[in-house]
């Protein structure tokens, strides 16, 4: 019962809240309102390629740990199999992650292809 009377309270102040918010009226007529652009990018393929230099600056010394911590699972294996195939697939792993980025740069220079060839 406990448990329904807070919950009440907590939705009740929550529909109350917006209520009391104390907010300026409008700006005065013609001063306008100018928003900045906070990423400084003109177009879409530009933030596609700042997006993507974010995700290249940590997947690619990633990849490249993986495929030397699979070679060092490899050299360490000692002929036991389970460690052999967890190996392989670490090293299949990052391989098709190294893919999967080589993927999206190119799907990135044909989307600016595309979206150059409109202009």
């Amino acid at each position: 019962m406990r448990a329904i009377k807070n919950l009440t309270v907590m939705f009740v102040w929550t529909m109350l809240l917006p209520a009391v918010t104390w907010a300026q009226n409008g700006t005065t007529p013609g001063t306008g309102v100018k928003l900045e652009n906070p990423l400084g990018n003109k177009t879409l393929t530009q933030f596609l390629e700042e997006i993507l230099k974010v995700i290249m600056v940590f997947a690619v010394p990633l990849i490249v740990f993986m495929i030397i911590y699979a070679g060092f699972l490899y050299v360490t294996a000692q002929g036991n199999e389970s460690t052999v195939k967890k190996a392989h697939k670490t090293l299949l792993y990052a391989i098709i992650g190294g893919l999967l980025i080589l993927g999206a740069q190119a799907l990135l220079t044909v989307i600016q292809g595309t979206v150059d060839a409109f202009k």
